[in-house]
């Protein structure tokens, strides 16, 4: 039982950390859908479980309370993403209020999306660092002693945002040992920084500011992710020992599903040379069904031609026009340098036609009606 509590814990931290925001539109779970889908993690897919609708929603406020004014500040540095999600967690919150008392379900779902939103907000302080760094440059994109002093004074913003969160946290409960230690490493990076950066080392006075700075960061992270798991358990409406079956649901690895869509004459081809120790790794299966897709276009150019050209030959046929007035070897020098001025399908098949029925009119004085084949419109 503990391992399985670890593998979910994990898991969710996964997911509720993430730190590739995106700000596409995030579909509208549905009815027809009793667990949807809200994230991934590695071979896992993490489903929403059967969820107590009012502690869903308290999830959301809490988290959204934990980070509102990190998401404020930094929307104050002109995060973007920070005011998009943002923006798209409190629009799942809404949601969620207004579905709460006629779609528990639904509700329920909702809150717990908005919860995950509002759980990216550590993430997005990175790009503060990055855009006060380049702000503060020197000549040359140089770091002078101003960009390590740039550097702490954010850090210090930070930690003050910081502190008020763990206090926060603290109140309701949560237990906040492992990110006030953090809080404490990442004080004595900053202090560290200052001492070598008035002693003049200025890189590595930056190299200390940044590390503090990120140590600040994760620390954030860890009160979000610890903060969401002490939630869970109880916003999760089963028994203890079904959550991790409830969250987890094994995924196919990509390669499997690769492989699963090829033809399966080509799956046998390839396995067949991994038995005889033909192919011995993935850069090897890469190549083999590279030169196998194109073989098998050439293949199928070879056979568009050569049909072509029978086709061409009946028509003739048909219209009685002798053999020796088209000779074969010309219809195929025709055909190939209609192909090698890239015409296909439906365009080179008029080319050709159009130059068959001029030869015939220069050599015997009169128009044959061969059938122009119709232009492939759009749908």
């Amino acid at each position: 039982m503990r391992y399985k509590n670890i593998i979910v814990v994990a898991v969710i931290a996964a997911l509720i950390t993430a730190s590739t925001i995106t700000t596409a539109q995030t579909p509208e779970p549905r009815d027809e859908y009793p667990e949807p889908l809200v994230g991934m993690a590695g071979v896992f897919r993490i489903r929403v479980p059967l969820l107590n609708v009012d502690k869903a929603i308290e999830l959301a406020y809490t988290i959204r309370n934990l980070t509102y004014d990190l998401f404020q500040w930094e929307i104050k540095y002109n995060v973007t993403a920070a005011r998009v999600v943002l923006e798209r967690g409190d629009m799942f919150l809404n949601r969620s209020l207004e579905l709460r008392e006629t779609a528990p379900r639904r509700a329920a779902v909702f809150a717990f999306v908005a919860a995950v939103h509002y759980s990216h907000a550590p993430a997005l302080a990175n790009p503060v660092l990055g855009k006060v760094i380049r702000a503060n440059l020197g000549e040359n994109y140089t770091i002078t002693e101003q960009t390590v002093q740039a550097v702490i004074n954010v850090a210090g913003e930070l930690r003050e945002l910081l502190v008020n969160a763990i206090d926060y946290a603290s109140s309701i409960g949560v237990n906040t040992s492992l990110p006030e230690t953090l809080l404490a490493r990442g004080d004595e990076k900053i202090a560290n920084a200052t001492s070598l950066l008035e002693a003049g080392n200025v890189t590595e006075a930056f190299m200390y500011a940044v590390s503090g700075y990120r140590t600040y960061v994760r620390a954030y992270h860890i009160l979000v992710r610890i903060t969401f798991i002490e939630y869970i358990r109880e916003v999760v409406a089963v028994p203890e020992e079904e959550l991790t079956k409830k969250l987890l649901e094994e995924r196919a690895p990509v390669a499997q599903i690769a492989a699963e869509k090829l033809p399966v004459w080509v799956r046998e081809h390839v396995k067949a040379k991994i038995e005889k120790g033909e192919i011995r790794n993935m850069r090897e299966i890469a190549e083999e069904l590279n030169k196998t897709a194109l073989a098998i276009r050439e293949q199928l150019r070879t056979r568009e031609r050569e049909n072509l050209e029978n086709a061409i030959k009946r028509i003739l046929e048909r219209h009685g026009v002798p053999s020796n007035i088209i000779t074969d070897q010309e219809l195929r020098q025709i055909i190939e340098s209609a192909w090698r001025e890239g015409k296909r399908g439906t365009e080179l098949a008029q080319h050709v036609l159009q130059a068959i029925r001029d030869k015939i009119y220069e050599r015997l004085g009169q128009y044959v009606p061969i059938p122009t084949p119709p232009i492939r419109r759009g749908r």
